[in-house]
């Protein structure tokens, strides 16, 4: 944990292997079930892997946002092992974002790519909040103190690289988009999951005076259905 914290960047590696987990679900799924089916089984399959932890992490957000007071007072909220009404409202409101958006995907080559591009972006998003944040003593500590500025360039790049990459050879294999469309959702998913966690660590700063390892997994979950509409928008211009 403390070598991955220095190198934090390096998480977009394994948003490429929910990436491809999540787009072969759901490209596999198309031949025999309906949209929504195929999509619920995706993000079970995301969320059972990491054993719903960025889950854990948008719910103790979410309390800590809707509970009024200082920082203190709110820190004190999401750290309480029971989950209120702004967990759960935070946990239902981005899940059903998370559906929406993954069902509305339309074209064989969208239901393996977008939600590929979109697992890798939601790191990249983790890594930006970081490196913007300033750290506070818990789990998420390290990652917060050890992200630099140039951790957060390295991760927009190695992203949208991951990105284009993956796409790009998967498109050799099956045929159906062109290089440069790849090109130019890597990037605007890359730009928006990046102007994400900014925000993110924004809002932390403000609300909490610091990023800890809650914020960083919400940002996960936040940045998924958010990027997966921009990517919608841009494919259907």
């Amino acid at each position: 944990m403390d070598a991955l914290s220095h190198r934090f960047h390096l998480i977009t590696f394994i948003g490429l292997a929910y990436g491809l987990l999540a787009g072969g679900t759901m490209y596999v799924a198309a031949e025999w079930l309906p949209p929504l089916a195929g999509t619920a089984l995706a993000l079970a399959a995301v969320q059972l892997l990491n054993r719903f932890l960025h889950f854990d992490g948008l719910s103790d957000l979410g309390d800590g946002l809707v509970c009024g007071g200082t920082p203190e007072r709110k820190l004190a909220a999401m750290k309480d092992s029971k989950t209120g009404a702004g967990g759960v409202g935070y946990v239902v409101t981005f899940t059903l974002l998370s559906l929406a958006a993954l069902g509305s995907i339309r074209g064989r080559s969208e239901l393996l790519f977008l939600p590929l591009i979109a697992e890798i972006m939601n790191k990249n998003a983790m890594v930006l909040c970081a490196s913007a944040g300033r750290p506070r003593e818990g789990l998420g500590n390290a990652f917060v103190a050890n992200t630099s500025g140039g951790q957060a360039l390295a991760s927009i790049v190695l992203s949208s690289l991951l990105a284009f990459g993956a796409v790009g050879l998967l498109d050799l294999a099956l045929g159906h988009w062109d290089l440069g469309t790849a090109a130019v959702l890597a990037l605007v998913g890359a730009l928006v999951s990046s102007l994400v966690g900014l925000y993110m660590s924004r809002v932390a700063m403000r609300n909490f005076g610091a990023v800890n390892g809650d914020v960083l997994g919400a940002t996960n979950e936040i940045a998924r259905p958010i990027v997966l509409l921009v990517l919608l928008m841009a494919v259907g211009l």
